[in-house]
């Protein structure tokens, strides 16, 4: 890709392909479509898969489809996460759930989803069918784990990885897997794709876990302690927590079990946060992830696309 021009080449092409996948049978259907293809979403994950591709020399045009669907499987946990969420506003407008009712926005995303798995299966691939199947499990099966332990003050590392990967890298790993797959390669080799996109799915919801906290809203685009105020136990809150002593804890988990949490709340926190030096710890973290990742990348030739996932990698930590 030569040009920022020619990147969004690449996702106007996703965009046109979600039109042609979602059939809009009813007048609803059609707003919600047009909510999804103009909802100001950065199509990271198709553009991932796209990336691989093109590392990976693929000449199967089922890119496109796979990518596309990989999207729509997104979108979908979108609209039923602010039904869960309660949430009125995604990226700056109202929601699906807000605008026409939260029955409506989880019918919807089911049927986002069935669109997807239709234009999948038409594809006549097994393996894409089966990792893409696994994906939808894991979604389920995170979203209950967050409904059970997001306030919960005895959520552990162990089970805030477990929601992440379900959550958000699962989804990140089908889509270098997928690539793979395209590209005939081994199981073996598979295997290796699948890591790189679940670690680096895991690395975006931390970063994004971390905004919260360390990045105000013009920065970032998100409600500053948004998280905090909700009173959930994120990446940020977890590791601030194991840095603290029983009296400390006690008084983190008595702030957060509060029906609301006010300016002093928001005030002490920040100060414990800035005490304990979790800034710099987690960037650290991250950083370091971000180099792993970025050694293998650096197995493929230098290219303009491998320079652009450089790129986007960089801006992660």
């Amino acid at each position: 890709m030569k040009s920022k021009f020619s990147i969004q080449s690449v996702l106007s092409k996703f965009d046109k392909n979600l039109d042609s996948i979602i059939h809009e049978d009813i007048p609803i259907l059609k707003k919600i479509k047009k909510q999804v293809i103009t909802s100001g979403g950065k199509r990271i994950r198709p553009f991932a898969h796209y990336l691989f591709c093109q590392f990976l020399n693929v000449k199967d045009p089922s890119w496109l489809d796979v990518g596309s669907v990989a999207e729509l499987i997104h979108a979908a946990s979108l609209l039923h996460d602010d039904v869960v969420d309660n949430a009125p506003i995604r990226r700056g407008k109202p929601t699906i759930g807000a605008s026409f009712g939260n029955k409506t926005a989880i019918l919807a995303g089911d049927y986002l989803l069935a669109c997807g798995i239709s234009r999948l299966n038409s594809l006549g691939n097994p393996e894409l069918m089966e990792i893409f199947s696994q994906v939808l499990r894991d979604l389920s099966v995170s979203e209950l784990l967050q409904m059970e332990w997001e306030k919960n003050p005895k959520i552990t590392l162990k089970i805030y990885d477990q929601i992440i990967y379900g959550k958000t890298a699962s989804l990140f790993g089908v889509c270098t897997e997928a690539a793979a797959i395209l590209a005939n390669k081994s199981k073996a080799e598979r295997k290796e794709f699948r890591q790189f996109g679940v670690r680096l799915g895991k690395l975006f919801q931390k970063k994004d876990d971390c905004l919260d906290y360390f990045e105000d809203s013009k920065t970032s685009g998100k409600e500053f302690l948004k998280d905090f105020k909700n009173g959930l136990y994120t990446y940020p809150v977890l590791v601030l927590r194991s840095k603290l002593t029983l009296i400390e804890k006690a008084k983190l988990n008595k702030m957060f079990q509060k029906e609301t949490r006010d300016r002093a709340d928001e005030t002490s926190i920040l100060s414990l946060m800035d005490a304990k030096k979790i800034p710099n710890i987690l960037h650290k973290e991250l950083e370091a992830e971000k180099n792993d990742l970025l050694q293998f990348l650096y197995q493929f030739p230098k290219t303009e696309e491998r320079e652009l996932f450089v790129e986007q990698l960089n801006r992660l930590t």
